[in-house]
């Protein structure tokens, strides 16, 4: 009995880091069985064979890494996870990607005990801090979701920087600490690779190490801050991944640049919208912050907070009362409490990316929680231990009472919430389902509905799936734009483009020309609008009897396949195909202009 007791006090924190492992695969085992759910997993994932479903790998490797830029996304050590699930579970074969995102959310919740452990030195601390980020219903979505991957492999990579950050500090030779000095970096930078929002993290690693004396008990809390060579040294160690970050964002920027993506529509410079972060991201933090802790309508599109033409009163107090309680709170826990500053301090640093200071994206996305979630429980949890530790049996009671509830409700949240991910149909109907919807609710469901009838074509379910599509795309219009003398709200392009297919598949060209005219007008330059308007002028002059209407529809026709072209290539040339078809609409403008020519001069 005592070899065994000490052979389990031995091997304590390794046994301890496989059983948090194992409850995290068995919280997540029911989305193996989980299909895709038709927002960006399809667009950014499926849709792309070249890149994830060649031949071989080193094909999938040659596109990742060498021929296909620009490309929306291009985080090259996730696209090579997913190219290897694809080799070895099938390209479109959404288990393997399920199975992979539950496997590396399994290690990292070891990591995460691992890392706190070693930094701390605190098993109680560390396992407790581990449990609840294990337990995390805001967790749900980038495990459960596909392209959670980049989340998950970027928070790996990160803790693994950290833990070898951690043993460089706690080693003595020079040539060790150069050693792990090296891994640090790999580590860091493969994050890099896997997620842009990992560029501030070399922030984190210089708060770690600065602060480390304080985590670990070396230090009282509340000491003298080193201001002497061993901060100098730290600053000269953060130089090098500082540097890799500022390229690898201007390679990054580059591209999204390239490809359209950082333009949103969002006009807003200088003090207009240093206004607009003043007003909005303080209220951000505090939805994160009630997320983590009372999780409740868990959801992929927060409708609140938003960029508004003017402020109420109370919203412009309160994130002024705010922006001077984060600020008066971090002067005090770096005067007093300097081990629990690192969280404070590194939780914002980590949500810098995320905090829109550049250009105007999503405001609030639980996935954008998922690493940094650690720092707001590992302050909550030393606010609890500091009430047991206080004499008074009722406080410890208020303790037991808040953590059991925190367990409960999250637990609870992550079994009604993880069901919603099964498919594109469950994910999109639970969000109608909630008090505030938006418009890309109704509209993915509807492109759902779309996606199965084409599945269907020329069986008798795909008309029951274009009238589920027409149903949801009714619904969505009458909602978000219930007055119909007013003009449309722009979030409803994507809905009147959906209805532009309804129409079409029903026999209503003009229909659905007037409707793809509105999806236009409210959201320019959309380039599946240009195609789809293309194809519709090309489809109206084919039956166009006027040879003047002919000749408009032809011309029109070109140049949205030529506007098109450009909106997909930016620049670069465009695929055979795509040139042979705007080669084809050339010519059908000439022969409508000669057509045009003869009726006019006979």
């Amino acid at each position: 009995m005592t070899d065994q007791t000490s052979w389990l006090q031995r091997h304590r924190n390794l046994l301890t880091g496989l059983l948090l492992m194992l409850a995290a695969w068995a919280m997540y085992l029911p989305s193996l069985r989980y299909d895709f759910v038709y927002y960006d997993d399809v667009r950014i994932l499926r849709d792309h064979p070249e890149l994830y479903g060649q031949a071989n790998l080193s094909e999938d490797l040659q596109a990742i890494f060498v021929t296909s830029f620009p490309r929306e996304e291009p985080l090259l050590l996730r696209d090579v996870s997913w190219a290897l699930d694809s080799r070895i579970f099938g390209f479109g074969n959404a288990f393997g990607y399920h199975l992979d995102n539950v496997l590396l959310h399994g290690i990292v919740v070891a990591l995460m005990f691992a890392f706190l452990l070693g930094t701390t030195r605190r098993y109680g601390f560390a396992l407790a801090v581990s449990i609840a980020w294990l337990v995390l219903a805001v967790h749900t979505e980038p495990v459960v979701w596909i392209m959670g991957r980049k989340d998950i492999l970027s928070t790996l990579f990160m803790l693994l920087t950290l833990c070898a950050q951690t043993r460089r500090l706690a080693t003595a030779g020079n040539r060790a600490c150069c050693g792990w000095y090296l891994i640090t970096l790999a580590c860091f930078m493969c994050g890099l690779l896997s997620k842009i929002s990992v560029l501030t993290f070399p922030l984190v690693l210089f708060l770690h190490a600065v602060f480390l004396p304080y985590l670990n008990g070396e230090r009282p809390t509340n000491g003298a801050f080193p201001w002497g060579r061993a901060l100098l040294k730290e600053i000269f160690l953060f130089i090098p991944a500082f540097v890799a970050s500022v390229l690898v964002y201007g390679w990054y920027r580059r591209t999204l640049t390239q490809m359209g993506i950082l333009d949103r529509g969002y006009t807003a410079h200088g003090l207009a919208h240093l206004w607009n972060l003043l007003m909005v991201d303080p209220l951000v933090i505090w939805v994160y912050v009630q997320q983590a802790f009372f999780p409740w309508h868990l959801q992929v599109l927060y409708t609140w907070p938003e960029i508004l033409p003017a402020y109420p009163h109370w919203q412009v107090a309160i994130s002024l009362a705010s922006v001077t309680l984060f600020g008066g709170l971090g002067v005090w826990l770096f005067r007093q409490h300097k081990n629990l500053f690192f969280y404070y301090a590194a939780f914002f640093v980590i949500m810098v990316p995320y905090l829109n200071l550049v250009f105007s994206g999503i405001l609030v996305a639980e996935r954008y929680l998922y690493f940094s979630a650690f720092c707001l429980l590992a302050l909550a949890l030393s606010a609890i231990a500091a009430i047991f530790r206080h004499p008074q049996p009722a406080l410890h009671g208020v303790g037991i009472a808040v953590g059991a509830s925190f367990v409960i409700l999250n637990l609870f949240q992550t079994c009604s919430y993880q069901p919603a991910w099964r498919n594109g149909e469950t994910l999109w109907q639970y969000h109608l389902t909630l008090p505030q919807t938006s418009p890309t609710a109704y509209a993915n469901l509807a492109a759902y509905y779309y996606t199965e009838a084409t599945a269907q074509q020329g069986t008798p379910e795909m008309a029951l799936s274009m009238n589920k599509m027409a149903v949801v795309v009714d619904a969505g219009l009458k909602q978000f734009w219930p007055d119909r003398r007013q003009p449309p709200p722009p979030e409803t392009y994507f809905l009147f483009f959906l209805q532009s297919i309804v129409q079409e598949v029903k026999g209503e060209p003009e229909a659905a020309l007037e409707s793809l005219l509105t999806a236009d007008g409210l959201h320019p330059k959309f380039d599946s609008t240009d195609l789809n308007l293309s194809r519709l002028y090309h489809k109206l002059a084919g039956t166009a009897a006027d040879p003047k209407q002919r000749e408009a529809y032809a011309i029109a026709a070109r140049d949205r396949f030529a506007e098109y072209i450009a909106l997909v290539y930016r620049g670069r040339a465009a695929k055979p195909e795509d040139q042979k078809e705007l080669a084809e609409l050339e010519v059908e403008c000439s022969i409508a202009k000669g057509l045009m020519d003869k009726k006019t001069n006979p």
